[in-house]
């Protein structure tokens, strides 16, 4: 008796209830749109809440007349909404876009393996100084903040700091003259 009666402005022609379009169309809303751009597109959920929004927002304001029923009215959203979709992801560029003049892709496959080869270096070292490494360069901690960390002077963690990196120089070095 409850189905019936909530889907009774359905058939009379009262404005229905956002939940009763959900119910009876979704659906048929769903079908169609799958049916349409496929059904492994995720983005078929996306149109289809589009189209449901669409319905909505055309019922609040009031543009719906009542010219047609509900279903031809949801009906012909629900194809042009599908009808952009397919449009726009159809869209061909009229340009092809140029890298900029600057790139250089010699150059970005250089800085890869040499940010690959300090990564190697890094694990090599002692765990001390990659962390204070780590601190202070990646964290950008200065100086101070480190030493309170680690409850030492800042002249400590500067000379730990230039000790670390020195160590880190002298295994990139080695480990580029061996890959040579």
């Amino acid at each position: 008796m409850a189905a019936k009666k909530k889907l009774s402005s359905l058939t009379t022609g009262k404005t229905p209830d956002l939940e009763e379009i959900l119910l009876k169309y979704w659906p048929q809303i769903s079908f169609r749109v799958k049916n349409s751009i496929g059904y492994s597109t995720p983005d078929w959920e996306d149109v289809g809440s589009e189209i449901l929004l669409s319905v909505i927002e055309a019922l609040r304001k009031k543009t719906f007349r009542g010219q047609s029923s509900l279903g031809t009215f949801i009906y012909s959203i629900t194809s042009n909404k599908i009808v952009d979709f397919i449009r726009q992801k159809k869209r061909v560029l009229l340009e092809i876009p140029t890298p900029k003049p600057d790139f250089d892709p010699y150059f970005s496959v250089e800085k890869d393996e040499k940010a690959k080869m300090v990564s190697v270096c890094l694990k090599e070292l002692k765990p001390k100084y990659a962390d204070i490494l780590y601190l202070h360069y990646y964290l950008d901690l200065p100086q101070t903040e480190i030493a309170k960390i680690y409850g030492a002077s800042q002249t400590w963690v500067s000379a730990m700091v230039i000790k670390a990196r020195k160590t880190l120089k002298s295994l990139i070095e080695n480990l580029s003259s061996k890959e040579s």
